[in-house]
């Protein structure tokens, strides 16, 4: 439950983008469908909103 939390506050206060396309991935096929060597991400903060 805690990393949903910390999931949720990050994904409020950052943009996620990858520079990878969908066709570089090399996807591994277990239980769940992943990449294999996993996906290089870059967190963008977001500008603040006053409310």
């Amino acid at each position: 439950m805690e990393e949903k939390a910390v999931l949720a506050i990050i994904l409020r206060r950052f943009w996620v983008e990858t520079s990878q396309k969908r066709e570089e991935l090399g996807l591994v096929s277990e239980l769940i469908l992943r990449p294999s060597k996993g996906i290089w991400i870059q967190l963008k903060r977001r500008r603040e909103c006053m409310s």
